[in-house]
C-alpha cells in the first residue's frame, strides 16, 4: 500500500491539491479582506455576469457551483440580504425561480474583480511559461472531458 501511495502520479496529484487549496486560501483571504465577500460570492456574481439576462436558475448555478441545492439557498439567501442578488419567479412556470444580479452585484464584482485577477496572477499564471499555457489548457480539457 505504501508504494502505491508513493507513485510519482500520486505525488503529482497531491501536489495539484496542496496548489489548488494554496491559492483558494489566499484568494479567500485577499477580497475577504478588501471586500468583505467570500470566494463563493464573487464565483456566484461571476457565473450571474456571464448568464443570458444576467440571471440563472437555482439547479443551474448550483451546477456551476458545483454546491448543493440546499447549499446554493443558504448561500443566495444571505447574498439577497446584502442586496447582490434577488430572486425571481419564473412567469411561464411557477415552480421555477431565478437568482438575478442585482445593480449592487454588479458594481461589487466590478470593484472585486481586479484583485482577484491580480491574485491569480500572483499565485499562478506568472508561474507559467507563455508556451505552457496552451498545453494546460489542453490538459485541463482532457481531465474535465472538454476536448
Amino acid at each position: 500500500m505504501q508504494d502505491q501511495l508513493n507513485t510519482e502520479e500520486v505525488k503529482i496529484w497531491k501536489m495539484f491539491l496542496r496548489a489548488h487549496a494554496a491559492l483558494m486560501r489566499t484568494l479567500e483571504s485577499d477580497i475577504q479582506r478588501a471586500h468583505g465577500i467570500s470566494i463563493s460570492w464573487y464565483d456566484v456574481l461571476t457565473q450571474l455576469s456571464l448568464a443570458n439576462n444576467k440571471r440563472m436558475t437555482h439547479t443551474m448555478l448550483g451546477k456551476r457551483l458545483l454546491v448543493t441545492g440546499g447549499g446554493i439557498s443558504r448561500l443566495v439567501d444571505r447574498m439577497a440580504k446584502q442586496g447582490l442578488v434577488i430572486r425571481r419567479a419564473s412567469r411561464k412556470d411557477r415552480r421555477l425561480s431565478y437568482v438575478v444580479l442585482t445593480k449592487k452585484g454588479e458594481e461589487t464584482l466590478e470593484l472585486t474583480t481586479p484583485q482577484v485577477l491580480s491574485t491569480i496572477h500572483q499565485g499562478f499564471i506568472r508561474h507559467l511559461r507563455n508556451d505552457e499555457i496552451p498545453q494546460l489548457r489542453s490538459l485541463l480539457e482532457r481531465v474535465l472531458g472538454e476536448s
